[in-house]
């Protein structure tokens, strides 16, 4: 099983909770590490080890779904799993500013493809 999740304590406790939600640009994840998001668009049902930002293995996850959707149109999935039902502007929004403290060198247009993947925790008994 290969390390598929590095979280912080706020996301942690957010997957242990029921379901995480990655969502990023295609584009800067190809930068960083080129065919992940072929790779994991494959790999739907798999388990994958969590760690936290230290690198230490917290648990498990399974991934649930992955597709590409974008910005100016969202999937309902997305939306839905992110807490926005079908409000497309807050959405929009609250991205926005997410993503500008996280990449201010970068932009968001409509056309941009986001990559989102929805894991679950896996609790072994």
């Amino acid at each position: 099983m290969k390390i598929g999740l590095y979280l912080d304590t706020v996301s942690m406790h957010v997957l242990n909770k029921g379901l995480f939600v990655s969502c990023e640009p295609v584009d800067n994840i190809e930068r960083i590490q080129p065919g992940l998001v072929d790779e994991r668009l494959n790999e739907v049902g798999h388990y994958y080890l969590v760690c936290d930002m230290q690198k230490e293995i917290q648990g498990k996850a399974k991934l649930v779904d992955a597709f590409i959707t974008t910005y100016g149109n969202p999937d309902p999935i997305l939306l839905k799993h992110m807490g926005f039902t079908d409000n497309i502007p807050k959405f929009k929004s609250e991205y926005a500013g997410l993503f500008k403290s996280q990449f201010p060198e970068d932009s968001l247009m409509d056309e941009t493809e986001l990559f989102v993947c929805i894991y679950e925790p896996i609790h072994d008994s």
